[in-house]
């Protein structure tokens, strides 16, 4: 068995809407210890002195007031990786499938070392369900179940709609991988509705299939035409809330996480150029 490479990605940034107990790196939504400035609130006895808000205390000379931060902590993450036969074209250099079994073993490896309870979920000619787990251990199985894993088709399976929109935790983050077709959007609306946080890798494929082209007036004329249709489509989900990533595979996949989904340190996003 050949696991696949999984190449290393910074600190993905993923805003979940629950957030599980243990200390991690995902913003949580509520005080307490941790990086980033949340919100002011009244001095409690115990609280540092260094986190005092004097120019909050000198509107109130009666009261003292403390800077609180928001809390980090590790999150559950859903990865579905479509396998689905008629979202991937063929070329002389291979198959979309494999780039996006790459990006699948990235952010799997990514969301694991910080941390968080990572599951697999396989959509094509089958279903493969990799249980939730933490560690060295969960990412073997998943890498496992990534080498194993081909595209095909089933009757059952061809549509987006018999996904199992219970199978994870709620309000946990979903990470949806595919080229997407036309009839996903409707899908991915009930995700979102079910108050899952949604981000969607989407390999392009129009940029896969050019590549092994020859020039042409009819192959313009149509490449232009698909990514019209393309951009509507993604932009319909982005409209709805859900996150998308648009990869055109001729660039390396960490410069496109690197620009869309890597968290900035604190400290950097502080700084002003003048």
């Amino acid at each position: 068995m050949v696991l696949p490479y999984a190449v290393k990605l910074k600190r993905v940034a993923i805003r979940p809407r629950r957030t599980r107990v243990y200390s991690g790196f995902i913003p949580a939504r509520s005080g307490g210890p941790g990086v980033e400035f949340f919100g002011v609130r009244e001095h409690q006895q115990g609280d540092p002195p260094r986190l005092i808000n004097w120019k909050a205390t000198a509107r109130h000379p009666r009261a003292f007031f403390t800077n609180e931060f928001e809390q980090e902590r590790v999150a559950d993450v859903g990865l579905i990786l479509d396998a689905r036969q008629r979202c991937y074209p063929r070329s002389k250099e291979g198959s979309l499938f494999e780039y996006a079994v790459l990006a699948a073993a990235a952010l799997a490896e990514a969301f694991l070392n910080d941390g968080n309870r990572v599951g697999m979920f396989i959509y094509g000619r089958v279903v493969d369900w990799t249980f939730p787990g933490y560690g060295k251990v969960q990412k073997e199985r998943i890498m496992q179940a990534l080498a194993m894993a081909e595209p095909g088709a089933h009757t059952l399976f061809d549509k987006l709609e018999h996904l199992p929109k219970r199978l994870f935790p709620s309000h946990s983050q979903l990470v949806f991988i595919s080229p997407l077709l036309k009839d996903d959007q409707q899908t991915l609306f009930q995700l979102r509705a079910r108050r899952y946080q949604v981000l969607v890798i989407s390999p392009d494929p129009i940029s896969f299939e050019e590549g092994g082209l020859r020039p042409h007036p009819d192959f313009e004329v149509g490449r232009r035409i698909a990514l019209l249709e393309r951009t509507l489509m993604l932009r319909k989900l982005r409209q709805a809330g859900i996150q998308v990533v648009n990869w055109p595979v001729n660039t390396p996949f960490y410069h496109v996480v690197g620009s869309s989904l890597i968290r900035q340190p604190f400290w950097s996003r502080q700084l002003k150029v003048i």
